[in-house]
């Protein structure tokens, strides 16, 4: 019996191996991740209206046993094609799909048996209309129900969701709705379901370290570690999503919810109606949660009842909110501690705040009570806040003591924590918010006094400071018959600082704040403002320095026919801000400014500024930025320059114009600018490197002290890039530049317009002189990349020494440098298209275009190939040989030069030359002798590598067709060159 037992456990673990062998070569050799990849994402896609795509698809067994399993690397979940918005909904490393063997044989929904996902980045978005890009991600059956009018039940068995498990996940969600932005790090979920007769059941998980909430103009706030587990059961028949049982923890404080939320996805409205609750009642559970540092746990003496309840009820949908109830309660509280004298002894609260977004007049929150007294302790505060989430009302009663001496004297401070100073505040008002905001300050009944002393307030854990030397506030509604309201603040030697994203602190602020003695119903309010070193620096080292500042400023409340504003003048002797090695300085400043609420809420700004200088740099600016005395005008973000000056490395620049929405810039929106520019001096090599330079330089703000080492930053270049300019540019320029130097090129006297649109820059009608030669220009500069742009070019150029050609197209001594032997003046004309490194040269091969130059009267200078040529035709050189005509025609393409046929005149000899140069400098010329001493027409070819160097040989004379008066002869010349010749000249209206 023992050997039967045996034998047949030695055959099943012989079978077994086999069966491991077979999955093994299976997965190795036959199923590989090259032939599996398509047919697994066909598989993936066969159900949705989205796209699952990925690099990678291989599949394990052994790693996921029992269950087969796909794995996913580099992929991405896409949404519907015919969604506009195209964001990627899921992106990820790695994820797996494990499948059911007996799913898999069935062909049944469940073969997929859970989704792992690991690391990946989640996107969510809601329009404004309830369109969401994870709406109709998968294939529906299609809908008959129009027909028959009659509603098709959803079958359970048609329905099933496999496990879903996420780890460390970033998400993003934007809800057009509400308006609300999401941002969650290292969120963590699970979703495990199960399919009834009428529904399913599912199980959620989840948790996250961080989530930010924002809106756009609101402060964004955020909440720390959340978690949520939820039993909730869905119903097909009503699209019915109970919520069974749900705990929500925030900060380890926990909410129970109930209720349910019912889906109408044809109306695009979902139906909300669930109740949340604090789940502790006892205020001593509560202080356990806070940690140590900011409450003690030990000796804690806690006592009291704590309610929190909120009720959300209605339709959410485009036009419509859910409303919210909140209640807060707190009964009979206190807090102490054996070992020491202190206590709280009474804490009570009772707050109600509904918001109701469909109709803000009725949102509102009461205080009831809210007091709290005991040892440095004492404060009281009542009222309500109607309007609340629209121009509120504001009726509140406060009263304040805190010594926060008695509070570290008598309670368990932690040794990180130092509190001292004391604080006294007595605040009565009674006001609606809008009537702050259009200045009707006789109508807001506030009488606030604020008293700080000696206060300093941090948390060396948390790196947070506050402290203040001394704040005083008063304001005060007055008894006469315009029942002025007047305020006076002083603040003196105050810091605030949090972590590394604030560091603020002011030497003195003063105001003096009330209404101006006239005879009116709507009397006029004057502030005068002083403020002495105050310095900033905030996150992403943002710095400011204000030495010392002067405000006056009046305010005119709303009437029927003017909008409320400020009118001010502020006087500043000094004011730097700088973002990391970024900076702008303004000496002597002055302001004028208007402030005006527009018809629509928001605030307009204009005025003018002058100021004795700028001082401006950025490490993407080689060189920095100065002005002398001058100023501006401006309008909200449009801006009006009247001869404003600035110098920025070598170059002057004299503006004149207007550019209109300056915040462009920043927004990538629209900016456009019609200036007039003048300059005694301007360095395009400067100006260009400026626009497209390497990341360096260092610059150090001290206050108003600024060190630059711009020297350092123009001698290093790596990662150099192409000159552009944004493409929201669209600027329209007036020029005359004196002096002008690009290249090596010296220009002066130019004069033309220049357009920048698109990021194209058109230079249209230059016109300039440059040595002694007159030039018309014009070009169009295309960036195609960070590495290259395109320049179109045309240059006509009169009475110029030829041997000076090259410096104004300095590529001509590669192009044509048997230009270098001639002297005299000459017309030169060119037009072409070429492309341009980041240094901005010529990449010689990419460069098609023509040109041509007529000369008179002109030398042929002496030179060793000359010489030999000379010597072949019998002719005695001299140094300097007179030539009475040259014309030339020459065309640029595929990285050489054709120089057509071209007569020269030289004493007794008529010579016609041609031939192609390249770029290498290699070349093969023809000269023909059509007329010299010795009656016989004749040719010499040369050809070489340079000019140096060259190889000479007697031919037939190629050209001897082509210069004649002679019909006979002319007809035996090859006409494509006269067509040839012909169409260069007329490119270039060079007739």
């Amino acid at each position: 019996m023992k050997t039967w037992i045996k034998r047949l456990s030695i055959a099943l673990l012989s079978l077994i191996v086999f069966v491991f062998i077979v999955i093994a070569i299976a997965l190795n050799i036959i199923i590989t991740p090259e032939k599996i990849t398509p047919k697994a994402l066909e598989l993936l896609n066969q159900d949705l209206l989205g796209k699952v795509d990925c690099e990678r698809i291989e599949v394990t067994y052994f790693s996921s046993f029992p269950k087969f399993s796909l794995q996913l690397t580099n992929g991405a979940l896409l949404p519907n094609k015919t969604f506009y918005k195209q964001d990627t909904l899921i992106a990820f490393k790695k994820a797996r799909v494990n499948l059911s063997v007996i799913g898999l044989l069935q062909k049944s929904k469940k073969a997929v048996h859970s989704i792992e996902l690991n690391s990946p980045k989640l996107f969510f978005y809601v329009d404004s209309l309830g369109n969401s890009n994870w709406n109709n991600l998968a294939k529906t059956t299609p809908d008959t129900t129009k027909a028959t009018k009659t509603k098709k039940p959803i079958k359970a068995s048609e329905i099933y969701v496999p496990e879903i498990t996420i780890t460390q996940a970033e998400a993003h969600a934007i809800d057009g709705l509400s308006k609300m932005n999401y941002d969650v790090e290292n969120l963590n979920l699970s979703i495990k379901s199960k399919t009834t007769k009428t529904g399913l059941r599912l199980n959620v998980e989840k948790s996250s370290d961080h989530i930010a909430l924002s809106q756009p103009g609101k402060h964004p706030y955020s909440l720390d570690h959340v978690t949520v587990a939820s039993k909730l059961e869905l119903t097909f028949a009503d699209t019915l999503l109970t919520i069974k049982n749900s705990e929500v923890s925030i900060n380890d404080i926990h909410f129970e919810n109930e209720g349910y939320v019912q889906f109408f996805p044809h109306h695009k409205k979902i139906k909300v109606n669930i109740n949340s609750e604090l789940s502790t009642k006892s205020l001593k559970n509560i202080a356990n949660t806070i940690p140590p540092r900011f409450l003690s746990q030990e000796g804690l003496k806690a006592k009291g009842s704590i309610s929190l309840k909120t009720h959300t009820e209605g339709i959410y949908s485009k036009d419509s909110f859910p409303v919210v109830n909140t209640y807060f309660k707190l009964d009979n509280g206190s807090i102490a501690y054996k070992t020491f004298k202190g206590e709280i002894e009474d804490m009570n609260a009772d707050i109600h705040t509904y918001i109701n977004l469909n109709s803000p007049k009725e949102s509102f929150s009461e205080i009831k009570t809210l007091n709290i007294l005991g040892t440095g302790i004492n404060i009281d505060v009542s009222g309500n806040i109607k309007q609340l989430t629209q121009q509120p009302i504001i009726d509140i009663q406060s009263k304040a003591d805190i010594n926060f001496n008695t509070i570290t004297n008598n309670f368990p401070v932690h040794p990180s924590i130092k509190l001292q100073g004391s604080i006294h505040s007595n605040i009565l008002a009674e006001f609606n918010t809008a009537d702050l905001e259009d200045f009707h300050f006789n109508k807001v009944n506030l009488d606030a006094l604020l008293e700080v002393n000696n206060l300093v307030l941090s948390s060396q854990k948390d790196s947070v400071l506050v402290s203040s030397e001394n704040i005083n506030l008063k304001i005060h509604k007055g008894e006469d018959a315009h029942k002025s309201l007047t305020a006076t603040v002083s603040v003196n030697t105050t810091a605030a600082k949090y972590k590394q994203w604030l560091d603020t602190s002011m030497k003195q602020v003063s105001m003096d704040f009330k209404a101006v003695d006239k005879p009116t119903t709507l009397p006029e309010f004057k502030a005068d403002i002083a403020l002495q070193h105050f310095e900033m620096q905030a996150t992403d080292s943002i710095y400011s320095y204000i030495k010392t500042l002067n405000m006056d400023a009046q305010f005119i409340p709303k009437t029927e026919n003017l909008s409320a504003h400020m009118i001010s003048e502020i006087v500043t002797d000094s004011v730097t801000l700088s973002q990391k090695t970024a900076f702008v300085t303004i000496m002597g400043a002055q302001t004028q400014l208007k402030v005006r609420k527009t018809p629509n809420n928001l605030w307009e700004p204009s005025g003018n500024l002058s100021f004795k200088s700028i001082y401006a740099h950025a490490p993407e600016y080689v060189y920095n930025l100065k002005t002398s005395q001058s100023g501006i005008a401006f309008v909200n973000d449009d801006i009006t320059l009247n001869r404003t000056k600035i110098n920025f490395g070598d170059t002057d620049m004299t503006l004149t114009g207007e550019l209109k929405h300056a915040r462009g810039f920043q927004n990538g929106e629209l900016v456009t600018a019609n200036l007039k520019v003048e300059s005694n001096f301007t360095d395009a090599n400067q100006l260009m490197t400026a626009l497209a330079p390497p990341e360096t330089g260092e610059i150090v703000t001290v206050k108003d002290e600024v060190v630059i080492d711009s020297v350092k930053a123009a001698h290093v270049t790596p990662g150099k890039r192409i000159f552009r300019i944004p493409k929201q540019c669209d600027f329209k320029f007036s020029t005359y530049v004196k002096a002008f130097r690009m290249g090596f090129i010296n220009m002066n006297e130019i004069k033309g317009d220049m357009t920048v649109k698109d990021g194209v820059v058109n230079m249209n009608n230059i016109n300039l002189t440059t040595l002694s030669a007159n030039m018309d220009a014009y070009m169009k500069y295309n960036p195609k990349s960070n590495t290259e742009a395109s320049l179109d070019f045309r240059f006509y150029i009169s009475k110029i020494d030829m041997n000076k050609i090259n410096d104004v197209v300095p590529v001509m001594d590669t192009l044509f440098p048997a230009i270098k032997s001639f002297e005299g003046k000459a017309d030169f004309r060119i037009k072409g298209n070429v492309l341009l490194n980041e240094n901005l040269d010529f990449k010689l091969p990419s460069l098609r275009g023509v040109a041509a130059l007529k000369a008179r009267n002109i030398m042929v200078v002496n030179d060793p190939a000359f010489n030999d040529v000379a010597k072949v035709i019998s002719f005695k050189p001299k140094q300097k040989n007179p030539v009475k005509t040259f014309d030339v025609e020459i065309e640029f393409k595929e990285g050489e030069v054709d120089i057509l046929p071209a007569l020269l005149e030289v004493d007794k000899y008529r010579i016609a030359l041609g031939g192609v140069q390249r770029l290498d400098m290699s070349y093969d010329y023809h000269v023909s002798v059509l007329k010299s001493p010795i009656p016989i027409k004749m040719g010499v070819d040369i050809s070489g590598s340079n000019f140096s160097e060259h190889h000479i040989k007697l031919v037939k004379a190629k050209y001897k067709y082509y210069f004649t008066d002679k019909e006979r002869l002319i007809k035996k010349a090859d006409a494509s060159v006269f067509e040839h010749k012909e169409r260069i000249l007329k490119t270039l209206d060079f007739n």
